[in-house]
């Protein structure tokens, strides 16, 4: 019997306020799953750097990833 495929991903994100102005929020994520080149993704809200940050989860685990 083989051993499960093991998968790897990473994410890096950079956060700053722009101009130092609370709610001016700019996040710069690069994300990579397996061997596959990084996805750039620029976002202006906490809610969609959460949103990225699950989808790049779902990705990594191939399909939607429920937790406790």
């Amino acid at each position: 019997m083989e051993a499960p495929e093991e998968r790897s991903g990473s994410m890096v994100l950079r956060a700053w306020l722009e101009g130092g102005q609370p709610g001016a929020l700019r996040v710069r994520i690069l994300s990579t799953v397996g061997t596959a080149e990084p996805k750039p993704l620029a976002v202006t809200s906490p809610e969609a750097v959460l949103e990225a940050v699950q989808n790049w989860l779902d990705e990594l685990g191939s399909g939607p990833m429920t937790f406790p």
